[in-house]
């Protein structure tokens, strides 16, 4: 979910380079050394212009002979949002674990 291969790459492998110290913060804190199934940053989808203005996509008005047209930006001339904190965890989904359902009588 928004993450790149060489971060999963590094939380995948870390229990097996670093000791795990388990404390009762290990699995929330996005600092800690231990491995975590929640993902607490992801890839922003919206660009900036040269303005400051944030949006998914850009439009500039054209002249042309037959009038004003609107054509989209180029997105060489916009910059990427970057990293976004999310309101709260999610699920990794390159995470390898087996969620399922208990059912009790």
């Amino acid at each position: 979910m928004g993450q790149t291969a060489s971060n999963v790459t590094k939380k995948l492998l870390s229990p097996f380079r670093h000791q795990r110290h388990l404390s009762k913060h290990s699995f929330t804190d996005p600092g800690s050394l231990a491995v975590t199934p929640y993902v607490f940053k992801r890839r922003g989808s919206m660009y900036i212009d040269e303005d400051g203005d944030l949006a998914h996509e850009f439009y500039e008005e054209v002249q042309t002979l037959n009038g004003t047209m609107m054509k989209l930006t180029p997105k060489e001339k916009l910059i990427p949002q970057g990293y976004v904190e999310l309101p709260f965890p999610r699920l990794n989904m390159d995470f390898p674990v087996v969620l399922c359902e208990v059912r009790s009588r």
